[in-house]
This record gives C-alpha cells, sequence and structure tokens, in this order.
C-alpha cells in the first residue's frame, strides 16, 4: 500500500492546527503536534511498550503510535476523517467545546470556496 501523500499532509496539519487552537481534549490543551500524535496513533494503532526505567524502580507501560509520515494513505485518510469528526461534534468524544471553525486551508482541502461560506 503506497505512503501518505503530500497533501493528506498538508490537510492533517491544518485541522490538527484547528484543533489545537480551539479544543481541549478532556481538560489538557493539546498542540498541533500533539494531536497530529493523537491521530496518526489511533488510525496506525497503539503498541504497548515497556518504557524507561526512571533509576527509581518504577518502568511504565507507554503507548507508542505512528508517525503520520509512516502512514499509508488509508491511514492518513483515517486520521483526517476521524480529526474533521471530532471537529465537527466534539460531543461524540465526551467533549464540551463547540464545533471548530475550520480554516480556510481544511475548507478548500475539503472542496470548498470559503469565500462562499462566509457569504
Amino acid at each position: 500500500m503506497s505512503g501518505v501523500t503530500k497533501e493528506q499532509l498538508r490537510m492533517l496539519n491544518a485541522i490538527c492546527g484547528d484543533l489545537a487552537r480551539q479544543i481541549n481534549w478532556h481538560g489538557c490543551r493539546l498542540d498541533k503536534d500533539d494531536w497530529r500524535h493523537l491521530l496518526s496513533g489511533t488510525a496506525a494503532g497503539w503498541r504497548p511498550v515497556l518504557g524507561i526505567d526512571d533509576g527509581r524502580g518504577h518502568t511504565p507501560m507507554v503507548l507508542i503510535g505512528s508517525s503520520s509520515l509512516k502512514l499509508t494513505k488509508q491511514q492518513a485518510q483515517d486520521a483526517i476523517t476521524q480529526g474533521l469528526a471530532i471537529g465537527d461534534d466534539p460531543s461524540s468524544q465526551g467533549l464540551s467545546a463547540q464545533p471548530v471553525r475550520w480554516s480556510d486551508a481544511v475548507l478548500h482541502g475539503l472542496g470548498f470556496d470559503p469565500k462562499e461560506i462566509a457569504a
């Protein structure tokens, strides 16, 4: 299966930027990179691994996701779709937030002319 396209990466990046500015994820303010990791890890599947020993005898389990650069086209589409769904209906994830006002970059990526929507 072919890898993620530059267009998909631009769209995912724009979606993550909008989510970072407008959505509080269950009490945590995620930045654009956090959102990209969350969506990419969810699309590609999380892997539990033993964490690094902190020197105090505590070795936690951590979840490893995937870089957005390593997604397949389908996984990238899934991440984009999930990001749009969260932004359009935050309550679907138990979030009390207004729907995201998508940026011009996202609207263009969806095939809309932002000027027509603003009118």
